[in-house]
């Protein structure tokens, strides 16, 4: 497959890219009149929509040099301090103009990135380079601690009429002729998400066979409700996931909608928590899409969520629900749902065993350990990375 035209047409000049016409130009005028101790600057809104793009094409104009560090950094404290410490004050003493990025400060967690905020809170007092953070999700508590003290501009989706217009300007630059009505689709369910929108356009040039099969842009999305239902009641798992690729919701959306619908439907202790561990799987994918940035996966999420929750248990008694549920029944299992997923991240990026295997041989190790060494056990399981949930989990188990 060819380089991803995400990437490839990620660095343009300033004034090829499109929409937040505003965003930008505050942008350009911040940095432009920068001086050491000034205000680090926090750039919010929705994947996609130009924020990264806009940070290099302004620091490209202004002859600045970009320190990067994104979501799949390790952001903790030391890590910070090391790729930062010299970089921070070299540039004075070089006469060189470099700036720091953040990428996805929405991405920082307490225990991954120890300390990663703190360093952050402390280099924003009085930062000696520009720093630049950027973020998906304004609600978020990092977000939202971080924007008090910050400038923050905010970025909005582009309009469906730009994209079209910038697909074509694609299409003609990659010698391709694509009929407008697809095109317009494209925009369409691009959803204001310009790199989305160019991710699509390639699959569907690079992989026309995958198109086919999926129905890629041949039918209008069908409705939410519809698009569940056809998950819990088509006999054929093909069929299921013909009428769930159209479903007319996002990624973050198909998978809230289906961890609400788990806790309002009428399923058994164990069932459910099978159901959960489903939820988890999905999860990880994706976050590794939203992380990597590479929408065009978003094809083989849906095959991927189709295959995990077409299970005849859990469809049995599985019912709609798109309101969430009360929060004492979310609070109860949302956790247990963290639990699996947090032992799922662990298990297979530091041990290579899968949650199954973690289950049915390791767990019950564990809480023999933790019946004959409560102490020592716990504070083990804490000192390589396993989390509050899981601990208060096996404690449950143990009945301490």
């Amino acid at each position: 497959m060819s380089l991803p035209w995400a990437e490839k047409y990620r660095s343009i000049e300033f004034n090829m890219i499109i929409g937040n016409d505003m965003a930008r130009k505050e942008f350009f005028e911040w940095l432009k009149k920068w001086k050491q101790g000034d205000k680090a600057v926090l750039l919010v809104g929705p994947p996609g929509i130009g924020k990264n793009t806009t940070v290099y094409a302004v620091a490209k104009r202004l002859g600045y040099y970009i320190i990067e560090l994104n979501a799949s950094d390790i952001r903790t404290r030391d890590a910070l301090n090391k790729r930062l410490g010299s970089s921070l004050y070299a540039a004075n003493l070089l006469n060189e103009k470099r700036m720091v990025l953040f990428d996805e400060i929405d991405g920082l967690y307490s225990r991954e990135d120890y300390g990663g905020l703190e360093y952050i809170n402390g280099l924003i007092d009085k930062p000696p380079l520009p720093i630049v953070l950027t973020a998906n999700d304004e609600t978020n508590d990092n977000v939202l601690k971080l924007s008090r003290r910050v400038i923050v501009i905010r970025f909005q989706k582009v309009p469906l009429r730009l994209i079209e217009i910038y697909l074509k300007h694609i299409c003609k630059k990659e010698n391709r002729n694509i009929d407008k009505k697809i095109l317009y689709n494209i925009a369409k369910k691009s959803n204001g998400d310009v790199r989305n929108a160019l991710n699509m356009l390639q699959a569907m040039i690079d992989t026309p066979y995958l198109m086919e099969e999926t129905d890629f842009m041949k039918d209008e999305a069908i409705s939410k409700f519809d698009a569940i239902m056809a998950l819990i009641s088509e006999k054929e798992k093909d069929e299921a996931f013909k009428k769930f690729s159209k479903m007319d919701a996002d990624v973050n959306e198909k998978l809230m909608i289906a961890f609400y619908s788990i806790l309002a439907s009428n399923l058994d202790k164990h069932i459910r928590r099978k159901a959960l561990r489903a939820i988890a799987d999905i999860d990880l994918f994706r976050n590794r899409i939203t992380q990597t940035q590479e929408w065009r996966m978003a094809s083989w999420y849906d095959m991927y969520f189709v295959e995990k929750l077409f299970d005849t248990d859990i469809r049995k008694g599985f019912r709609y629900c798109e309101e969430e549920p009360l929060w004492e029944l979310k609070l109860k299992y949302w956790t247990e749902y963290k639990i699996f997923k947090e032992v799922k991240e662990r298990v297979n990026q530091k041990y290579h065993t899968s949650i199954g295997e973690f289950t049915l041989y390791y767990l019950p190790c564990l809480i023999s350990l933790v019946k004959e060494k409560p102490d020592k056990t716990l504070e083990y399981l804490k000192y390589v990375g396993f989390g509050e949930n899981f601990l208060a989990y096996i404690q449950k188990r143990v009945k301490l």
